[in-house]
């Protein structure tokens, strides 16, 4: 299976070794392997030593064949550092907060999704970080420490709550047919315990009666 190639560094997966094609040749000159196009990581900022379409051994991310293209607009000033604004247990606890920073328009990774994912591995690594661009962590940790009360009410959205005709929502009526031992009264009590007592004697009789037989 070949990898797709691109304008990235190059390398050989035979000897591990960084390598530049020629326009003649784009064998390794070491191990005659053909050489493939390292694949980028954007959490660790670099290229590595394995094709794109693999994961980084490290944050298990799907490398990419190039590195991220100059950003323009909002992004423009953007750095390539990407910051935590959020900690949680696993990769699902993790979409509610990533779906809301994106559509805010700020760009979200996940470390350690992959990982994540499994229980055994989520208590081994602590959870899964939320991660952003560095210029935008500020705005980030601001959208996710509003409350969706505060949201409401800056939006000025009523929150409907069920209420009876006079504006109040009616009490709960107590469950009188609940079973409880306070309610049992101290004859049937007694009752119980005499019947007890009644069969004990009973099989004693009838043991010392078969045991003299």
């Amino acid at each position: 299976m070949e990898h797709a190639q691109s304008s990235g560094p190059w390398f050989c997966p035979g000897c591990r070794r960084p390598a530049t094609p020629t326009a003649y040749s784009k064998a390794c000159a070491h191990c005659g392997d053909r050489l493939i196009s390292k694949g980028y990581c954007p959490v660790c900022e670099d290229f590595l030593s394995l094709p794109a379409g693999d994961s980084c051994p490290k944050h298990q991310i799907t490398l990419e064949s190039h590195a991220p293209p100059g950003l323009t607009g909002r992004l423009a000033d953007e750095s390539s550092a990407w910051v935590e604004v959020g900690h949680y247990a696993d990769s699902l606890a993790c979409q509610p907060p990533r779906i809301r920073l994106e559509a805010e328009g700020i760009p979200t990774m996940i470390d350690g999704e992959r990982m994540g994912d499994r229980s055994m591995y989520s208590v081994a690594t602590g959870g899964v970080l939320l991660r952003v661009p560095e210029n935008l962590a500020d705005e980030a940790r601001i959208i996710l420490s509003q409350t969706w009360s505060a949201t409401a009410a800056a939006l000025d959205i009523e929150e409907d709550w069920p209420d009876d005709e006079e504006g109040e929502v009616p009490a709960r009526e107590p469950d009188t047919h609940h079973f409880a031992p306070e309610n049992v009264s101290p004859l049937a009590s007694l009752a119980v315990l005499a019947l007890g007592l009644a069969l004990i004697l009973a099989a004693l009789t009838f043991l010392n009666w078969f045991k003299t037989n």
